[in-house]
């Protein structure tokens, strides 16, 4: 599956590198592809992270391991689930 974390920014461009290196080497130690940052077009959210995972709950270990950063009010998380059409 693919996960999608949008999120909103409030910090610098270090702060958000150095979040984004923790979540990299969290991804790293449960097994999960982090396919990094990108700018979101969509008009609530300034980034959005994906991350391409076997099951939602490593997922939630990987986010134990990375604590939310004051930086980030806001966030929401979407998942996208391969449909198999046969």
């Amino acid at each position: 599956m693919i996960i999608l974390l949008y999120f909103d920014w409030c910090g610098s461009r270090k702060e958000l590198k150095d979040w984004c290196d923790r979540v990299s080497e969290a991804c790293g130690e449960i097994g999960i592809n982090y396919m990094g940052l990108y700018g979101s077009m969509n008009e609530k959210w300034n980034h959005v992270s994906l991350f391409e995972t076997n099951s939602y709950d490593d997922f939630l270990k990987m986010g134990r391991k990375v604590k939310r950063p004051p930086c980030m009010p806001h966030y929401i998380t979407e998942i996208l689930m391969q449909q198999n059409l046969m």
